[in-house]
């Protein structure tokens, strides 16, 4: 996978990308099955994701015994909170009272799922499907490495 970093980045700049398209998003972030903040949104702090992870943390929990959560809504009278599950992520979603959540949905459904898979079309190939040689290569110490140099 990508260093986690740029991965993070990509991810954010999605989502505030998505909040762009639909401003009735007011927060949007996305966390891992560990519960690890994987991004967030610009106007979202860490501390909110924090609170409402765990929230949903004993919801997750209990949802095991029938195979996991794939989507949670929960609609308030201020507006509507969409969990969303993609992969090995959790996407949550903030919508105010007026939002299109038709409009929602179908922008988090396309463009996360969409942004993951390139995401993981770029992460570099692990180094055990190297082959041998190239794998003894590498782990020659720095002064042992034969020196190439490519000319085009």
């Amino acid at each position: 996978m990508l260093d986690k970093e740029v991965y993070s980045i990509a991810l954010k700049n999605t989502l505030d990308e998505m909040r762009n398209a639909c401003p009735d998003i007011n927060h949007a972030f996305l966390f891992t099955e560990e519960g690890e903040i994987a991004a967030g949104d610009a106007e979202t702090s860490e501390k909110v994701i924090v609170r409402v992870i765990d929230a949903f943390d004993s919801i997750m929990e209990r949802a095991d015994a029938i195979g996991g959560i794939e989507s949670v809504t929960m609609e308030g009278g201020k507006g509507t909170v969409t969990l969303s599950r993609f992969g090995e992520n959790y996407l949550v979603t903030v919508a105010s009272e007026k939002a299109d959540m038709k409009y929602v949905g179908t922008l988090t459904r396309v463009l996360i799922p969409t942004v993951l898979r390139v995401l993981e079309k770029l992460s570099p190939t692990p180094t055990k499907s190297l082959p041998p040689r190239l794998l003894n290569l590498l782990s020659l110490p720095q002064r042992l490495k034969p020196k190439l140099s490519l000319s085009l």
